[in-house]
């Protein structure tokens, strides 16, 4: 026998003594065996699914996604006009930013609220010392004051077809502006 058929066979015998030692793993059925029935009734999680508290109305998500539609291809367009009067006030074509703005649209399709929750709308690029627009080194960016009191007065305006079913509020999140 060669020395490498002597150390197969002891590698061998090696794992046939090591597979034979393995511990027995519990089952599912050797888990529930250790319960009794009153154990496992009281060990048990349940919830009352016939006390339920009422969850309100709600409002199709198909009518959900026509109002967002609405807004990306119909009233994007006063987003656009109050940014360009901000672009006026301020004398500077790179104001851009983000904003989010929740409103309430009525049963009938007519908004009755409209707050801008947050925005971040200001000059992306100003003058610097030689007159130039640059993004880094200029005068310090004015925010875009006035774009708040524009979008809300706008929203207010809205109509939406199909109105939801019940009260609704929407938060619409977008941007304006060119990328910076």
């Amino acid at each position: 026998m060669t020395q490498h058929s002597i150390i197969t066979l002891v590698a061998a015998a090696g794992l046939v003594a090591v597979a034979g030692c393995k511990p027995k793993q519990a089952t599912n059925q050797d888990l529930l065996a250790q319960y009794d029935g009153s154990d496992y009734q009281d060990d048990m999680v349940a919830t009352d699914y016939e006390d339920v508290e009422d969850q309100g109305d709600s409002i199709d998500p198909r009518t959900q996604a026509e109002i967002q539609d609405t807004i990306e291809t119909v009233y994007v367009t006063d987003f656009e006009t109050c940014l360009e009067k901000e672009m006026d006030r301020l004398e500077n074509r790179w104001v851009a930013g983000d904003f989010s703005i929740e409103f309430t649209i009525e049963t009938s399709g007519m908004v009755s609220a409209a707050t801008m929750l947050s925005h971040d709308i200001q000059e992306r690029r100003t003058l610097n010392g030689e007159g130039k627009f640059v993004s880094e080194g200029g005068a310090e960016p004015r925010k875009a004051e006035n774009f708040t009191s524009c979008v809300e007065e706008k929203v207010y305006k809205w109509e939406f077809d199909p109105p939801p079913e019940v009260t609704y509020t929407h938060t619409y999140n977008g941007a304006v502006g060119e990328a910076w």
